[in-house]
């Protein structure tokens, strides 16, 4: 079995950008498990375990509802946490642009009919920067989240999605591509 899901992922100046706040929170010293920046990505749709015999009607099924879909421009900018800054569990950079939620929607729909079922929570396009294990340190992850909140971090051009498996290590997850599907 793989553990899959499907993402697009954004232009490096973006991770050079987010590496910078993610260091002076990281100097907050918080009880968080930090994102390594080169694994940041975008989540449109995680498919849990599947497998290998899956991963090309999947891919097919991308193509086909995707081959209409033009490409575009996202920015990330903004902190925030889930389910919010009193409770966080999981920090993030909020991703903005016309075009996100009609693609994370298509990948779900070309999904449905390969029984993958679709997401109950609202899509949230957003970049996991790390998950918050208790809040020992929160006030001071808090006082930097603060002073970061409406950061620019840049703009990207969205013009593929990409399959990945995931591989759970102790050092954290390892996500190799299993196929591109281009816009």
């Amino acid at each position: 079995m793989i553990r899959a899901f499907i993402a697009v992922n954004l232009a490096p100046l973006i991770g050079e950008e987010i590496a910078k706040v993610q260091a002076a929170l990281k100097d907050a010293q918080g009880d968080i498990r930090w994102t390594r920046i080169e694994g940041m990505h975008l989540t449109l749709k995680f498919l849990g375990d599947i497998a290998q015999a899956q991963v090309e009607p999947i891919l097919t099924a991308l193509g086909n509802a995707l081959s209409n879909q033009p490409s575009f421009h996202v920015q990330a900018h903004g902190l925030g946490a889930f389910p919010n800054l009193r409770r966080p569990k999981v920090l993030w950079a909020g991703l903005h642009g016309d075009g996100l939620a009609e693609l994370q929607e298509k990948v779900e729909s070309a999904l449905v009919s390969l029984d993958f079922p679709r997401e109950d929570r609202g899509f949230t396009p957003h970049l996991t920067l790390g998950r918050v294990r208790s809040l020992r340190g929160w006030g001071q992850v808090l006082a930097v989240v603060r002073k970061h909140e409406h950061l620019q971090f840049g703009e990207s051009v969205i013009d593929h999605v990409t399959m990945y498996q995931s591989t759970l290590r102790p050092d954290g997850a390892v996500y190799s591509p299993l196929g591109i599907v281009p816009l």
